[in-house]
């Protein structure tokens, strides 16, 4: 079925806000730092940052504490699984992230006060800052910039050309025709920007450790990316078919045209 000029801008428009929609998303699930407790939680749950976190801070204050390396290391790592032992870690963990993807070019400091509390020990409040060897990853700071560029301008053009198409005025079908395919489009990024690319291809840029915090936080967000994802492919579908269901029963309804209906007196003559 050929488009008029109204559905196809309408119909650019919904793709152009599902890309938006989709780095969104993928903004908000990789490149969005929290001292929030549940994204510590869940960035300490990648064994090699937490094995960095624990050892940095064991090889400093394991000797004015008079315990060994091993000892201390293996109780900042239990603690830190745990939601109270990254609430005391979610500060330095947040400026990680922030280092990582670029938005922060601070070094990352681990306090005397914040050693005090990890390893419960006052005298570990006499230690100096600690530093952790979190490094700018130069593609990553350059993903987040587009994305979040991408996210503006795909919205900006997407609300653009629906005033145009609108105006230009639609024929029947075409608006909830260009709305399905919007949201089968939405879907789907959502699912691949939110989790295919963090847990895969974003991981590959670097070979720090910390570039774990994707998975990490990409699999925390698992639950809301499918709830999203499917919901809109569904959602997009089940338009669809309905917009296909009712075009084919206006055509069934329809008359004869006056020329159609000569021809066949002809023919019965």
């Amino acid at each position: 079925m050929r488009r008029s000029l109204a559905g196809l801008l309408l119909l650019v428009s919904c793709v152009l806000m599902a890309i938006s929609i989709s780095t969104w998303w993928f903004q908000h699930v990789a490149f969005s730092p929290s001292a929030d407790t549940s994204v510590a939680h869940a960035i300490l749950g990648d064994a090699e940052i937490r094995s960095d976190v624990a050892t940095l801070i064991a090889s400093a204050d394991a000797a004015p504490l008079n315990v060994s390396t091993t000892q201390l290391k293996e109780f900042v790592e239990q603690i830190s699984r745990l939601n109270d032992g990254a609430a005391l870690m979610r500060g330095f963990v947040s400026d990680a992230h922030a280092r990582l993807i670029g938005e922060n070019d601070a070094p990352v400091i681990i306090t005397p006060t914040e050693q005090y509390t990890i390893v419960r020990d006052e005298r570990a409040a006499l230690s100096p800052d600690l530093t952790l060897p979190v490094p700018i990853v130069g593609s990553l700071s350059f993903i987040n910039t587009a994305t979040r560029w991408i996210m503006i301008a795909s919205a900006a053009g997407a609300l653009l050309l629906f005033i145009a198409g609108f105006l230009t005025r639609p024929e029947r079908g075409e608006l909830t025709f260009a709305l399905a395919v919007g949201l089968a489009v939405t879907g789907v990024g959502v699912i691949l920007l939110g989790y295919l690319v963090p847990v895969g291809p974003l991981t590959g840029l670097s070979e720090s450790t910390w570039m774990g915090v994707f998975p990490r936080l990409a699999n925390k967000s698992l639950g809301s990316t499918l709830l999203l994802g499917i919901t809109s492919i569904v959602s997009g579908v089940i338009i669809m078919l309905g917009t296909t269901s009712l075009r084919q029963r206006r055509q069934r309804s329809t008359p004869l045209s006056v020329s159609r209906y000569r021809e066949q007196q002809a023919w019965s003559r």
